[in-house]
């Protein structure tokens, strides 16, 4: 339900898929759509989340950490839902990291790297343990990496690139890229920036 989300919603329904929404904050959600169920749960809550992902197709998780303190939000969370998708038999599954996690490092800018390692570490940590939750996972997964987020309009161009630059990008067209992993089998088990 943070920005990201909100854009993911918005293109998903956009392609005509049928969407729930989960979250702790569904009630934040502004849109009116036959297509969308929203749930209200908490991803720490094995429970809430097997409800939610029971009978669907696929999963986006696009979570985000709760602070510079956190630690655990996006692992934990990636965790119990991946935990919900294998017990479900829901394969599709495509999580938002960030670019500079992995094999991306040397895409990004020299000041994300520098804030990677100080200000943003327990976040890049996080990110890192969440990758490799999802890649030892049995799922068809993909990790879509994104660089900075803005919020300018959608241009509807995005370039998925594991060698070139990876500087920053508008949240509707992250959002958009996510929502095309779901039928594209091009990046499948792989993660790209």
């Amino acid at each position: 339900t943070g920005k990201p989300g909100h854009h993911v919603l918005r293109a998903a329904l956009d392609h005509g898929h049928e969407v729930t929404a989960f979250g702790r904050s569904v009630d934040r959600i502004e849109i009116a759509d036959p297509a969308l169920e929203a749930h209200k749960g908490d991803v720490f809550d094995p429970d809430s989340v097997n409800d939610a992902v029971a009978g669907h197709d696929a999963a986006i998780v696009c979570l985000g950490s709760t602070s510079l303190r956190d630690k655990s939000t996006l692992s934990a969370g990636t965790a119990a839902v991946i935990d919900a998708m294998v017990a479900h038999d829901v394969q599709r599954l495509v999580v938002m990291s960030a670019a500079g996690v992995g094999d991306s490092w040397q895409q990004i800018p020299r000041s994300s790297r520098l804030l990677f390692r100080t200000l943003l570490r327990n976040v890049f940590n996080d990110h890192q343990t969440q990758e490799a939750l999802v890649e030892q996972s049995p799922l068809d997964w993909t990790i879509v990496r994104a660089a900075v987020l803005r919020d300018d309009p959608a241009t509807g161009d995005y370039t998925a690139t594991n060698t070139g630059p990876n500087t920053r990008i508008n949240r509707a067209d992250i959002a958009t890229a996510l929502v095309d992993q779901l039928d594209d089998t091009t990046y499948h088990r792989t993660a790209i920036s």
